[in-house]
């Protein structure tokens, strides 16, 4: 087995990782990017780390060997006592005050790695809360190290893991195996919900994925591994992903104040966090800015743990995207696919012209409407959009994110009225589902997750 790490290969790695990963290898960090990769070569069956390069440019599947190789999930519960405590005394009495009446709470934990981070959300809100059973928690948890994530998702743990939690707590919360291992109870283990993410890619926030409406977003010792330009990007999603009035926590070694120039600071003993302003617009319709270099073909979204955009969130597709793609002349079902993956690689030309032609091939299909409506959205043709969710609707009334995507234009326009029937009309549809089943064309994203979202666009209506 050859190890060499000859400079070229070197940064050869380093630019894949960082255009497809947004995971950053200065210079001062190649020999721990070189044992990382030595250590990942034998499980690859490549001889050479020229070899396991050349299979990771091409082979998405080697490539997530390799990230999840080269990341750190090194952990523990209540992991930095300080910000937990915060979370404790400061955040949550905040968020019990303005969340009474609806006694809704999202969390998200961006970079979950194990599973610690998250769980420890958990016990802490069955502490902390004065009637846990009487409030709706949400807690989303990703990571994009998809072993990290089975890891989590069984909740199996060792001792050195609760090294800095207080053993009553341990034995009030997990069950006890063979050994030194425990278990997380099963309540507060179904409170979590993980997902493959990766915060490079401009794929969240999105109502389909989970990401919106946060109220609090843990993402600590992440943007450590990226460069200057991703953690800008990263932050500047994370903030819209925050509901006003909303908390962000960092890893103190990423507690740079140029980047969280948007937010609040708040100091409390022994940390600093970040609070998105209570006056901060409810919708921001801003696009982040996204580096050249992320513009590369990310990694697959066929898993079952990603939730990919039904359209890009660039604002234009790239010319280097558009295509000739004909219009093929068979079934209309196969139409509409192209038509969507053309969308999702921004090319709304072609997605509109094969969009038409299964609209005149198929008018009765709520389908094709829906994605007409998502093109048009997409283009800023918000009346023509309008339009087309309104026979998506008329189509098939069980397309629910037809019906929500009607409400959202209805409410950005103004029509204050029309918008809060849409809204309750789908509440009562997500009503006959059980508060934990996906809903169909959302992916992850539960009837009780979206029953939330609209009762909040609902308040912010009334208001």
């Amino acid at each position: 087995m050859n190890t060499t790490f000859s400079d070229d290969l070197f940064r050869r790695f380093r630019d894949l990782l960082l255009t497809r990963s947004g995971l950053y290898f200065p210079d001062h960090r190649r020999s721990d990017l070189h044992h990382c990769l030595t250590m990942v070569l034998p499980a690859t069956g490549y001889a050479t780390l020229e070899a396991l390069y050349a299979a990771a440019v091409v082979d998405d599947k080697t490539l997530h060997t390799v990230i999840e190789g080269v990341t750190v999930g090194e952990t523990c519960f209540f992991r930095n006592t300080s910000q937990f405590t915060a979370l404790r005394d400061r955040i949550l009495p905040d968020l019990i005050a303005r969340r009474e009446v609806i006694r809704s709470l999202r969390f998200w934990s961006a970079g979950c790695a194990t599973g610690e981070e998250p769980y420890s959300l958990a016990i802490l809100l069955h502490e902390a809360l004065p009637d846990p059973d009487a409030w709706q928690i949400t807690i989303l948890a990703t990571d994009i190290n998809t072993a990290f994530l089975n890891r989590a998702r069984a909740g199996v743990y060792g001792a050195w893991s609760f090294r800095e939690t207080d053993p009553a707590l341990r034995d009030r919360y997990f069950e006890r195996l063979e050994g030194t291992r425990w278990r997380i109870r099963s309540d507060l283990r179904r409170q979590v919900l993980f997902a493959r993410l990766n915060l490079v890619e401009d794929e969240y926030p999105a109502v389909m994925n989970g990401t919106t409406m946060q109220d609090v977003i843990l993402c600590r010792n992440v943007l450590i591994y990226f460069d200057d330009d991703t953690i800008r990007a990263v932050v500047r999603r994370l903030y819209r992903a925050l509901t006003p009035g909303g908390w962000l926590i960092v890893g103190h070694a990423e507690a740079r104040s140029d980047f969280f120039a948007q937010f609040e600071v708040v100091n409390c003993p022994g940390t600093v966090i970040y609070r998105k302003p209570l006056h901060a617009p409810l919708f921001d319709e801003a696009i982040p800015s996204v580096p050249a270099r992320q513009m590369v073909r990310p990694l697959s979204t066929t898993s079952a743990d990603v939730a990919p955009l039904l359209l890009p969130a660039l604002a234009a597709p790239s010319p280097s995207f558009v295509s000739d793609t004909p219009v093929p002349d068979n079934a209309a079902p196969d139409t509409l696919a192209v038509a969507r993956q053309a969308a999702d690689r921004g090319d709304l030309a072609t997605a509109m012209r094969l969009c038409e032609t299964m609209v005149q091939r198929q008018p009765l299909s709520a389908e094709a409407h829906l994605l007409n409506g998502q093109i048009l959205e997409q283009q800023g043709r918000l009346d023509e959009a309008l339009a087309a969710y309104r026979r998506a609707v008329y189509l098939d009334h069980s397309l629910y994110l037809a019906l929500l995507a009607m409400a959202g234009i209805l409410h950005r326009t103004g029509h204050v009225d029309e918008a809060y029937r849409a809204y309750r009309r789908l509440l009562r549809a997500l009503a006959t589902l059980p508060p934990h089943a996906p809903v169909p064309s959302f992916d992850n994203a539960t009837a009780a997750e979206l029953q939330m979202f609209i009762q909040r666009q609902m308040e912010a209506l009334r208001r």
